[in-house]
């Protein structure tokens, strides 16, 4: 192969192609602008279909997690996704499971020696960030010794990267300060890191993940157990699906 002919070659056809584009300057433009804006419109629909089908869930192992539903069995059109406290309770000692997590939320009112605010809090149970395998940012998250054998939930609270940033202008030293939440103390342990949980769907909220020893809650705080809701999410210990008959309840 003749090099220095190919590349003589590749010199005439570029020279060409500016003369064209000088004397052609207006269909030069729409060109130009027309690849400009299918590069744009492609880069935007993969940033959608990347997020949305190829990576939508920033968890650790999305394929073990399951969100079930609860049917009646005497009408199956019926059901509901949240579970009662006494459920989730039921559902920690099936072996059919590896781990579960509970959740629920919680409108908490920072006062204290700052200007009372009003927050979502998300309260979370002692294993949901290890569930998740998401790690924080800055500090530690709740673990399960959060959470003391009496089931009752130790005060502490981790911050949301927006909410640490707000509110202490994102400055590492905030882990093991204290936060007044609805009048009772809370240490700040960790940071979570920004763009996980509730983030994607929510990207201008601020957030306060707190500890809830929800066997606590249900068995002393709240005497009518089944007025509180929580989402309880199973991680499976393979990818069998297990299924088993429930006893019927009122509805």
């Amino acid at each position: 192969m003749n090099t220095m002919g190919l590349l003589e070659t590749v010199w005439q056809d570029l020279r060409y192609a500016v003369r064209s584009f000088r004397q052609n300057a207006g269909h030069t433009s729409v060109a130009l602008l027309s690849l400009a804006l299918g590069i744009g419109a492609n880069t935007a629909i993969f940033s959608v279909v990347y997020g949305v089908l190829i990576d939508p869930y920033p968890y650790a192992k999305p394929y073990e997690i399951w969100a079930p539903q609860i049917r009646n069995l005497k009408n199956p059109q019926q059901g509901r996704g949240s579970h009662w406290l006494p459920e989730y309770l039921e559902v920690t000692k099936l072996s059919a499971f590896s781990q579960v997590m509970a959740t629920s939320f919680e409108n908490v009112l920072l006062t204290g020696d700052r200007a009372p605010e009003g927050f979502q809090g998300i309260l979370m149970s002692g294993g949901a960030f290890e569930f998740l395998g998401v790690k924080p940012f800055a500090g530690r998250t709740i673990l399960p010794s959060d959470i003391k054998p009496s089931g009752e939930a130790e005060p502490v609270v981790v911050l949301s990267y927006l909410a640490w940033q707000r509110l202490f202008d994102g400055d590492r030293n905030a882990i093991g300060k204290t936060l007044v939440l609805n009048d009772q103390p809370h240490t700040v342990i960790g940071v979570r890191a920004c763009g996980y949980l509730f983030q994607r769907r929510n990207a201008s909220r601020e957030w306060l993940m707190q500890s809830c020893g929800f066997g606590q809650v249900s068995r002393r705080k709240l005497p009518n157990s089944s007025c509180t809701p929580c989402t309880c999410v199973w991680r499976k210990k393979d990818r069998r699906i297990f299924q088993k008959k429930a006893s019927p309840r009122n509805w």
